[in-house]
């Protein structure tokens, strides 16, 4: 198995290069400063610093290959820096990688909005993880990380999620249709997720 840029073998234990993990931090800070997968690649060339093949060039694809490595968290990367690059490649994949011009974010989900967070009341991010796996998260930590105001910390897995709307509303298969016109609203809270239809009513609360 190749050995992600960033880390070493030591003693058959892998470990961080303090070099390379140096390199992957600043390829983090460029792009959430605003730079563009090109103005990273220039950056580095001009300070004389390899791709991870060895080239003097940087391909826009090896840095990208870096920004998507959950495996930097959290040995080299925080959490919440990993999530906000996430965010924010999402948020550049609709208006091109140069970012010229604002865009909100937006999503065709059906679980888009209804998705409430407990304690601060945003609306929850749907997040595609690098390994394929698709989670839910406050977008004010989402977006703000450590700065952010909300409390927090529950990340909600879409399969999970799904399940437990399956169970309250007694569907074998998920059906966007039904949980459209079913759902008012899905609570995120520290005690779980508590889910309330369009008529009001006393509802047990389902623990993730």
């Amino acid at each position: 198995m190749r050995i992600p840029f960033g880390f070493k073998n030591v003693g058959g234990r892998i470990a961080a290069d303090m070099e390379q993990a140096a390199v992957v931090k600043m390829i983090y800070d460029l792009y959430l400063g605003g730079r563009s997968l090109g103005g990273i690649a220039d950056e580095l060339r001009v300070q004389g610093i390899c791709s991870p093949s060895g080239n003097q060039i940087w391909m826009r694809a090896a840095i990208d290959k870096v920004l998507v490595n959950s495996k930097y968290v959290p040995i080299i990367i925080p959490d919440d820096t990993y999530w906000q690059t996430q965010v924010e490649r999402g948020r550049r994949s609709n208006i091109g990688d140069e970012g010229r011009k604002a865009a909100r974010y937006s999503s065709q989900n059906v679980l888009s909005g209804l998705l409430v967070c407990g304690d601060c009341g945003r609306t929850y991010r749907r997040i595609a993880r690098p390994n394929g796996e698709v989670v839910w998260r406050c977008a004010d930590r989402v977006e703000k990380g450590k700065m952010a105001s909300c409390r927090n910390p529950h990340t909600v897995s879409d399969e999970e999620i799904k399940r437990l709307i399956c169970d309250e509303l007694g569907m074998e298969q998920f059906d966007d249709a039904v949980v459209k016109a079913s759902l008012a609203s899905i609570c995120v809270g520290e005690d779980g997720v508590e889910i309330q239809l369009q008529h009001p009513q006393n509802l047990p609360t389902l623990t993730v």
